[in-house]
Parts: structure tokens; sequence; C-alpha cells
């Protein structure tokens, strides 16, 4: 497994925050994370996990700004949770992921960010 870039802290807070959404025909689903912490220093994200599935579209995009997609398939699969940006990507207060379902079938999705959180630097 690939080290996280740059290393967290001892006093960040971890971030793995799985959702399940169900997703009709043709439909898309937007699943959004915010900070925790009233003032933080950000947060650090080297791994988007999101169910694999044909027919599907992902993308993600932090603080407004697109960072993947959109793609045919996930930056990871939840079975494989492997770290996917190297460098990590930072961000300041939220994380949106856009799963759309381009099948004709109902599917559930599972949506899992890992990272953390970086707290402030104690003031």
């Amino acid at each position: 497994m690939t080290d996280v870039v740059p290393a967290p802290s001892a006093n960040d807070i971890p971030v793995n925050e799985p959702v399940t959404v169900d997703i009709g025909a043709g439909q898309q689903a937007t699943v959004t994370y915010t900070a925790r912490q009233r003032t933080n220093e950000g947060f650090v994200l080297p791994t988007v996990a999101v169910s694999k599935r044909s027919q599907s579209s992902y993308e993600i995009a932090t603080d407004d700004e697109q960072i993947y997609g959109p793609a045919g398939i996930p930056p990871t699969d939840i079975d494989d949770l492997a770290v996917c940006f190297v460098p990590a990507y930072e961000f300041e207060q939220e994380l949106e992921v856009q799963v759309t379902n381009l099948s004709d079938t109902q599917r559930e999705y599972h949506i899992q960010p890992i990272g953390y959180e970086r707290v402030g630097g104690g003031e």
C-alpha cells in the first residue's frame, strides 16, 4: 500500500465516512462531506472509494473545484480501498461526490472517502 502524502500529525482527525445511496435508472446522487471543526487547516484526501458499476459515471469536487471525472470508473473501488491520489488532494471545507446511474435499473452505491481533517495549530 502507498503511504499517505503528506502524512497526518498525531492530533489530526481521521475521516472514514461511508454512505450508501440507491440511485434510480438514469438518475444521479450527490453526497457532500463538510468540515466537522469550526476552524481547521483543511482536509487531506488520498482515497475516495465508490462501488464500481458498469454504465455509471463518477465525478469528485473539492471546494467547488472538479478533481476527478466524469469517468466511467471510480478512483478506487470500495473493495480495494487503495490510495488513489499521490500526493493527496488538500482542500478547505467541502468534498462532493456525484454518481450517475446510466443503466435502466435501480442500483445501490457505496461512497467512502478516507483521509483526515487537520486540526488547528494550538492557538
